[in-house]
């Protein structure tokens, strides 16, 4: 403030000494420079630059590659030609995954009508040559696909040796019948080794978990992964009913055990019988072979006390404990369920493809109503797109347009938002925003709101308030050293 009344008292002295307005100019620009500074932090032009060269490359060579893949598919078998030659191990493998699905599910179904119907004849006979051969092939695909030491030795090669030994006993299984005569071959199907390949054959059907990572299953995906989420929780909950049921089954056994009392005695005598009757008593399942309610029996046998004992049970194991257990294993099952969404979300906010293609999708879009003569890809009109300015209108008119609206959901942007969003990205409210802006805008509108975007805003209106409130105090100081200054120069020219 010293300094400042010092500028100001020169500045005052220099007008009243008539100096030149050169001078006086100067002493108050120093005095303005002296009383506030404010630090502005503004992005570089050649990061901004950079970045939206970088946006545009990546998006241009997505377009690119799906442009040649439609031109590709006008030529069907060239396409498939390049696809297969293309192919990785990986994708190839999950392809034969899918193939061998089918066929394991087929397989499945004539493995249950061959229990029932098997005769030894030759359409059943085929049917297994024609599977094995199958197996075979896929073990052979994946060998030439993944090489033999690493189908056996690689990850997942616990799996593969499974596969190998099904393989390896249904073509025993197969040679042998093959070299009997017909009549032998009927007599074969009673070995239990040969059902027992086929039971085991059934637990190829593990591999349909693969298929899982596809589009399709995601519903199927969302309630395994619940359900494995609350997987704990349910293992706790069987221990908790257990322990009910065993102290309940203890109790009864004591009581309604011990005597020989008719449909009573039997079902209580020792404690594994005790529980089970027990574990059916809480279902509501309290009856005997000959659908006899047996608490009927206990009462007329024990008098009203025991129905009573058996009413308390059936009500806390059913309106309590079981509602107990199924509210938290329901919550923790939604739990795991919304974790694991919000996980997919945010992975889904990492995707660099998604925004790259998105957002130069929406730029391509303004700049063709804001500038029809910039043509050519955006990666070589950068300097044009950066200081492009898009009034609000045609924002909304890009937003309302079905490519724009869908490239914005594509964002996470709700519908909610669109009608509005040239008013939330015009931050200065000069009626509307650059490239720039309106990236950076959209990149912030992303996800959910988050506890630190109250934090900043508050942070920030904090900054301001200080800064304000400096900048008030500073204007009263100038104003008081003007006036002041003002009436000594009154005062001296009155006495002279």
């Amino acid at each position: 403030s010293d300094e400042l009344r010092k500028d100001l008292s020169k500045a005052s002295h220099s007008s009243h000494k008539g100096g030149s307005s050169d001078e006086l100019r100067k002493d108050l620009s120093r005095a303005s420079h002296s009383s506030h500074k404010v630090s502005v932090l503004v992005p570089l032009p050649e990061e901004e630059h950079a970045a939206l060269h970088d946006m545009f490359t990546k998006a241009e060579q997505i377009q690119e590659a799906e442009r040649r893949k439609q031109q590709a598919l006008e030529h069907k078998m060239q396409y498939c030609a390049k696809v297969v030659m293309d192919m990785t191990s990986q994708q190839g493998e999950f392809i034969l995954d899918w193939v061998m699905a089918v066929v394991i599910s087929l397989n499945a179904i004539v493995i249950a009508v061959q229990m029932d119907h098997e005769d030894g004849s030759a359409p059943w006979f085929a049917a297994d040559v024609i599977f094995s051969v199958l197996f075979l092939a896929e073990l052979i695909l994946k060998c030439r696909l993944r090489g033999l030491h690493n189908l056996f030795c690689g990850k997942g090669c616990e799996a593969n040796w499974f596969d190998a030994a099904l393989v390896l006993l249904d073509l025993t299984y197969l040679g042998a019948t093959s070299l009997l005569p017909d009549d032998e071959r009927v007599a074969i199907k009673d070995i239990p080794q040969a059902g027992l390949i086929r039971i085991l054959r059934l637990l190829k059907l593990a591999r349909l978990l693969r298929i899982m990572r596809t589009e399709m299953a995601k519903d199927l995906v969302s309630m395994v992964q619940g359900m494995a989420g609350g997987f704990p929780t349910l293992l706790s909950a069987m221990a908790l009913f257990f322990l009910v049921m065993y102290s309940a089954a203890l109790f009864f056994k004591e009581f309604f055990g011990k005597h020989e009392i008719q449909n009573v005695h039997e079902y209580f005598n020792t404690v594994p019988r005790s529980m089970l009757t027990t574990f059916r008593c809480a279902f509501g399942d309290c009856t005997t072979n000959g659908g006899v309610p047996i608490f009927e029996y206990v009462q007329d046998a024990y008098g009203s006390a025991a129905s009573l004992l058996y009413c308390l049970f059936v009500f806390t194991i059913t309106v309590g404990l079981l509602n107990v257990i199924a509210a938290i294993f329901v919550e923790s099952t939604m739990t795991a369920a919304s974790k694991l969404d919000k996980e997919k979300r945010e992975e889904r906010q990492r995707d660099s493809k998604l925004w790259n293609t998105r957002m130069t999708k929406l730029v391509r879009m303004m700049v063709a109503k804001c500038c029809p003569d910039l043509k050519g890809p955006l990666s070589e009109n950068v300097t044009g797109v950066y200081e492009l300015f898009v009034q609000n209108d045609i924002i909304d008119e890009v937003v309302s347009t079905p490519d724009g609206c869908q490239a914005l959901l594509d964002l996470d942007l709700g519908t909610n938002d669109h009608p509005y969003l040239s008013d939330i990205l015009d931050a200065d409210n000069v009626g509307g925003s650059r490239v720039t802006e309106f990236i950076d805008g959209i990149r912030r509108l992303r996800g959910d709101p988050r506890r630190s975007d109250i934090v900043c805003v508050d942070l920030m209106v904090r900054v301001l308030q200080r800064q304000i409130g400096e900048i008030l105090a500073k204007i009263q100081d100038m104003h008081e050293v003007m006036f002041d200054t003002g009436s000594e120069g009154d005062t001296t020219l009155a006495g002279s």
